[in-house]
């Protein structure tokens, strides 16, 4: 006989924290419509960070896979890449990272912001990004 499971629904808490990210993967784009949308945005990147001060409480994020700036504005994946390595990166360096792996486990501060939708629903939404310290990379 199958059985039911409740599964709370934690809504990440609002504020700036300081988050670690635990994988990156490549996942379906639920909101892709092959009538409108290139094939190439069937997929997108999944961000995984944890809270670094509150093990378990986890935000996601998802972009497209480009590192790239388009009329003045970075793509979310170059905006998290250049933060968690606290840096820009070159033209060169934007065509050769390809892999993520590097960038688990690095730190960064996420201002995180509550928002509700019609039905009431609270999500968290994540309105700013920062480049943690050194004093931050030290691992727990």
């Amino acid at each position: 006989m199958a059985k039911l499971i409740f599964k709370k629904r934690i809504v990440p808490d609002a504020g700036r924290v300081l988050a670690e990210l635990s994988s990156v993967e490549e996942v379906d784009n639920r909101f892709y419509d092959p009538n409108t949308q290139k094939p190439d945005m069937a997929r997108r990147l999944q961000w995984n960070f944890e809270y670094v001060d509150k093990p378990g409480m986890q935000i996601i994020l998802w972009s497209s896979f480009s590192l790239s700036t388009f009329k003045g504005k970075k793509s979310k994946a170059l905006t998290i890449t250049e933060t968690l390595l606290a840096r820009e990166l070159s033209e060169k360096e934007k065509e050769d990272l390809n892999d993520t792996s590097s960038l688990v486990g690095k730190r960064c501060y996420l201002t995180v912001k509550h928002e509700k939708t019609e039905d009431g629903q609270t999500y968290a939404k994540v309105i700013d990004f920062e480049s943690a310290t050194d004093e931050d990379e030290v691992p727990r």
